[in-house]
């Protein structure tokens, strides 16, 4: 199974793939942020800006990865990154659904001064790009319907794991 996370930066996807890893069995963390980091890094003179998902070849890479790794090594796979066009979601979900893998896109939503506050205990500043791209994230993040979305709002990292499990295990039956 393919679990994507995706939410505004500093909602937390990081730190419930860290914590579900602990509970499923067979999973690992593939890091879509450091493919985005080496598609970015070869490119002369940076021609996308800062989004991965708007280079070209960084969705194909994840698609390219995410099945092989799947494929080969036959684990859990939790990608906690943030998802904001809906091409990202067909280029990488939607292909390895049709490849017949099982993959769930969780969205994680927050309100603002949560995530705001988030952002500053993981020791950013105010005028970082994370916390200057708060609103763009939610919104655009919490556009894709196609996601099992959870409100983190007052709720521990036990209780989004637990949230999580039985979204997973009352979907296979679905």
């Amino acid at each position: 199974m393919i679990i994507w996370i995706s939410g505004a930066y500093g909602v937390g996807k990081s730190t419930l793939a860290e914590a579900l890893k602990e509970e499923i069995e067979d999973s690992l963390i593939f890091d879509a942020e450091e493919v985005g980091n080496a598609v970015r890094g070869n490119y002369p003179d940076n021609p996308y800006g800062f989004i991965f998902e708007d280079y070209p070849l960084w969705s194909q890479f994840c698609y390219e990865l995410l099945k092989d790794i799947h494929n080969t090594f036959h684990k859990n796979i939790l990608v906690p990154m943030t998802l904001l066009r809906h091409s990202s979601y067909a280029n990488i979900i939607e292909r390895l659904l049709n490849d017949g893998m099982d993959v769930r896109l969780i969205i994680l939503e927050a309100s603002y001064q949560n995530i705001h506050d988030r952002i500053l205990a993981r020791g950013e500043t105010e005028d970082c790009w994370c916390m200057q791209n708060i609103q763009m994230a939610s919104r655009e993040s919490n556009a894709l319907r196609e996601g099992y979305h959870i409100n983190t709002d007052g709720a521990s990292i036990e209780e989004l794991v637990q949230a999580v499990l039985a979204y997973i295990q009352s979907s296979r039956f679905s």
